[in-house]
């Protein structure tokens, strides 16, 4: 699932809308976006996690300024794993779904 990032008029706060979008339209309609992503952690145990993506070019200081909400549960995204290209952005965890 993606979720278009729509941000807020104070700073980089980033608010996820869901959506039923595929891929390639979320990816030109959006500037920002989250994609789902699953993955094992350092535990071994399978995950969700959500990766940023970005239709302009982001250098790393760009990608890290953002603060983003989680989908679920509206906490804070932290970021957990590092950007992979300009467009392709950092992987991000929600603390407060993973304590569930």
């Amino acid at each position: 699932m993606n979720y278009p990032l729509h941000g807020q008029k104070q700073g980089n706060y980033l608010t996820p809308a869901n959506s039923y979008y595929s891929d390639e339209y979320t990816q030109r309609r959006y500037d920002l976006y989250l994609a789902d992503e699953v993955a094992r952690d350092e535990a071994g145990k399978v995950r969700k996690f959500y990766r940023l993506h970005a239709k302009h070019d982001h250098t790393q200081e760009m990608a890290f300024a953002y603060d983003i909400k989680c989908p679920k549960c509206n906490g804070r995204l932290k970021q957990v794993g590092r950007q992979l290209s300009s467009n392709v952005l950092g992987l991000y965890s929600c603390p407060a779904c993973n304590r569930r």
